[in-house]
């Protein structure tokens, strides 16, 4: 079974060329932020790194972990890797930045199971179908650890996959575990990056 089919609703036949033209449409926006990013970059570093080294001086590991815990508690388009790199882009400790980021998140991760585990499989299928909750379940009931490591380093959304971790009650060990696993590596290497550029 696709694992990304999990998170994509289900195509009719007559739309497969609209989601073609989506997904294209889709690689495309996001290889111009990458690109529209790394211009700001070379262009403004020293106004970001000023800006960001404020930041971190007035807010700090509080506000990193807060927005972490965030990100990754409820469902937003907002991956908390930003705060992660401008934290670490602003001068602050790649290690202690990681760890803050990565406890948070893997927190943020259990309480999104809790809510998943709270609305329960009658509110998903209502908002997504049958189809892709039996798809959920049959993921779950195989692969729970594995989904959760799997989003939580790559760009699936994490928090979504941990919602439906609780909404097939997932044990809850085996997401936390998975959940710090995977979230710690990620934002060490986003840390140092931001370290390094």
């Amino acid at each position: 079974m696709n694992f990304f089919k999990l998170f994509l609703p289900a195509a009719r036949p007559s739309a497969a060329s609209n989601n073609q033209g989506s997904t294209r449409l889709s690689a495309v926006l996001f290889t111009l932020l990458i690109i529209g990013i790394f211009f700001i970059f070379y262009f403004y570093r020293a106004p970001v790194k000023a800006f960001a080294k404020e930041s971190v001086e007035l807010y700090g590991y509080p506000a990193l972990f807060a927005f972490c815990w965030f990100a990754d508690a409820v469902i937003q388009p907002i991956p908390p890797d930003v705060v992660v790199f401008g934290t670490a882009f602003g001068g602050a400790s790649v290690w202690k930045t990681s760890v803050a980021a990565g406890i948070a998140s893997a927190m943020g991760g259990t309480t999104g199971y809790f809510i998943g585990k709270y609305f329960g499989p009658w509110r998903f299928r209502r908002f997504f179908g049958s189809k892709l909750l039996r798809a959920g379940r049959d993921l779950f009931r195989d692969h729970g650890s594995l989904a959760i490591f799997v989003a939580g380093v790559s760009p699936i959304p994490y928090s979504a996959v941990c919602w439906i971790g609780g909404i097939y009650n997932m044990p809850l060990g085996k997401v936390v575990i998975a959940s710090l696993i995977s979230r710690l590596p990620r934002f060490i290497a986003v840390a140092w990056i931001a370290d390094l550029v």
